[in-house]
């Protein structure tokens, strides 16, 4: 077989990477005839097996774009796009037969590592796909050739190529004018949303969570960092119960507007980036007063957006942790709606009978001692929540519960004691990671709030009576029998495993915050710290193309002097050969005849201002060159001095020339 025959090795790595990453993006009826075309192709360079005919892949071209449309109805939009494209690439190569055919290769794997970011955008992915186009710009340079040079010096040309045009990419990223939303902000088709919170809290789900260590956000105070006591992150109110299943609770519809009063000394600000997962209820500190655009806050504090998060989202928020909401009173379909228990706890009701003679404060004491006194544990692993009565079964026979078994079975407790009282699911607590806060899906929680008659809905976390560590410290300190719980979630000091992953969650959470959420709003603060935010898009966009350009030539400067300096040999004999160069081109060149030393005392005759530094470089040649031993400080001294008079003789010349130009 041909080299010419033969793929390029480089080419073969960085098509095979480019592909591995799409494969889980593809569907699986394609994937026989990819994986089948890069093992033909292969049997082919090792073994010589025949490469198919023109009919057999127009069939395999014809068979594919078949099987695409019958995955997706469609052969365009970014999946069908993709893997019509990997197919393509996948059959080329089996009627790839010289270098021309070799081109169409490389193109095509260029455009498949551009399509891997459409699907993922984190770092570790970016690192990936910039070492594959490391190789395919080194498969570039040996396909370009006639004779290719060794895979190992192709590489290094290709770095050299591609750190070239960094600071071009880095400036134009920076300053060039960009759109209002981040790379985040353009929504994909078929997002992957993470699992969570649900409408409806049933028995057993944050049990699930709880050994759930994923990011479910993060959070970034403008001052101090709220205490743990004092981080419950709303998301769901739920009032009603639902109707397969009327154990649970199902989540109240978005309310009017809140009737609120909040102390304004109280207020905080901060920024929350919510990981994508297909609700439109977004997390926030209680009370939400000031929202980002498209979103409310209704009746029940909980923040409302228009449409669904299913990409990582960005915004701000500013809450009062002191308020007071429904203080004036509930209407009373409202409050018969939270007065609602069911009918499905007969021993529950009769336990709450005997405290309706008491003050309402008192009813919520009495139920919190009950859980107090009462030998109540706090567990993954509750036992019994099938059928009716579950909890009448908590609270009389096994005492043991997660935070969702509390916070309903107290909530059942002050209704059946005449107290308006509802299930609030959400988060709390999160681990501070470097700068900001880390909240887990394993740190969902759900909690109570209670009506009282001028103080408004009061919260009563059943779960901090019975575990308080749960809300100083986290699910893993509240649960520390639990060994199955992860290493990130327990929180435990001398777990390799975990220090390894908060690093890596900060580094995306950088990477996040500054390269994929560079948006306008952070351009336009970076623009005012450099002092150019006054110009307009379009004179931006000339500023940055013109400092790219500068920076793009003042590298290529560089990395000329570089060259020279190496093909010189030494720093010494490049100023030298410098010097040689500006004395030549102001009439003074060297004589063929002439010696170093003689050449320069000729000069220094001629070039008066400029005598002593010629003689005492050509003193220190002799001594360098000459002599049997030569000090570093002999060196450093000649080297400087031939710089200074580089810099006068350069100098200098640029004043003749600008004369020249103005007469």
């Amino acid at each position: 077989m041909s080299a010419a025959a033969r793929l390029d090795p480089l080419l073969w790595l960085a098509l095979v990477g480019a592909v591995g990453l799409l494969l889980p993006h593809l569907p699986i009826t394609v994937l026989p005839l990819v994986v089948g075309a890069l093992a033909w192709r292969r049997l082919h360079e090792v073994r010589g097996w025949p490469l198919p005919g023109r009919w057999i892949l127009a069939l395999l071209a014809a068979g594919s774009g078949f099987l695409v449309l019958l995955h997706f109805h469609a052969l365009w939009g970014r999946d069908a796009g993709v893997a019509l494209l990997v197919l393509a690439a996948a059959l080329k190569l089996l009627e790839t037969r010289s270098l021309r055919d070799q081109h169409s290769v490389l193109l095509l794997s260029f455009f498949l590592l551009i399509s891997v970011l459409l699907f993922d955008q984190t770092i570790w992915i970016f690192v990936l796909v910039s070492i594959l186009f490391w190789l395919l710009v080194g498969a570039w340079l040996g396909v370009s050739q006639p004779v290719a040079a060794p895979s190992g010096r192709r590489l290094r040309a290709a770095g050299r190529l591609v750190g070239m045009g960094l600071p071009f990419a880095l400036i134009l990223f920076a300053l060039f004018p960009r759109p209002p939303g981040g790379l985040w902000g353009a929504q994909q088709p078929g997002g992957q949303a993470v699992s969570g919170l649900s409408e409806q809290m049933r028995p057993g789900q944050f049990d699930e969570l709880a050994s759930d260590p994923t990011p479910a956000f993060r959070v970034r105070f403008a001052g101090e960092v709220v205490p743990p006591p004092d981080r419950y992150w709303r998301v769901f109110v739920m009032g009603g119960f639902a109707d397969d299943d009327p154990e649970s609770w199902l989540a109240d519809p978005p309310a009017a507007t809140p009737r609120l009063e909040t102390l304004i000394e109280s207020r905080i600000a901060y920024e929350v980036t919510l990981e994508p997962n297909g609700g439109t209820r977004l997390p926030s500190l209680p009370a939400a007063v000031e929202t980002p655009r498209h979103t409310r806050v209704d009746g029940n504090l909980v923040v409302q957006r228009n449409r669904p998060v299913d990409d990582r989202l960005r915004y701000r928020l500013q809450s009062a942790l002191e308020y007071r909401l429904d203080a004036g009173g509930l209407p009373r379909f409202v409050r018969n709606r939270y007065l609602a228990t069911g009918g499905l706890n007969p021993l529950l009701d009769d336990l709450a009978a005997d405290w309706r003679d008491r003050p309402p404060a008192e009813r919520i004491e009495a139920a919190l001692a009950y859980f107090r006194d009462r030998d109540f544990s706090y567990t993954r692993a509750p036992g019994r929540r099938e059928g009716d009565g579950r909890a009448d079964s908590f609270l009389f026979e096994t005492r043991r519960g997660y935070c969702a078994d509390y916070a309903d079975a107290f909530t059942r407790l002050m209704r059946a004691a005449g107290v308006p009282a509802r299930v609030v699911t959400g988060y709390q607590g999160g681990e501070i990671n470097g700068d900001y806060l880390v909240v887990r899906q394993s740190d969902a929680h759900a909690w109570s709030e209670v009506w009282l008659e001028g103080q408004g809905w009061q919260r009563v976390d059943p779960t901090a009576t019975v575990a308080p560590e749960r809300i100083e410290s986290g699910v893993a300190q509240s649960t520390a029998e639990d060994f199955t719980l992860p290493g990130t979630v327990r929180r435990d000091a001398s777990d390799w495993s975990r220090h390894l992953r908060l690093w890596a969650e900060n580094v995306d959470n950088r990477w996040n915050q500054y390269v994929l959420g560079y948006d306008g709003r952070v351009q336009l603060h970076l623009l005012r710290q450099v002092g150019l935010s006054a110009l307009s898009p379009l004179a931006l966009a000339i500023y940055a193309l013109g400092l790219a350009g500068l920076s793009w030539l003042a590298l290529l400067w560089w990395i000329a002097r570089c060259e020279a300096r190496r093909a010189a040999g030494s720093e010494t004999d490049y100023l030298w050969e410098r010097l040689q160069t500006h004395l030549a081109a102001m009439g003074l060149p060297r004589r063929s005849e002439e010696s170093e030393r003689v050449f320069l005392e000729r000069v220094a005759r001629q070039m008066r201002r400029e005598g002593p530094a010629l003689r005492r470089i050509g003193s220190l040649l002799g001594c360098t060159r000459y002599a049997r031993h030569t000090s570093r400080r002999q060196e450093a001294l000649l080297q400087t001095t031939l710089t200074n008079l580089n810099r006068r003789l350069m100098g200098r010349r640029l004043l003749a020339q600008l004369r020249l130009r103005r007469n």
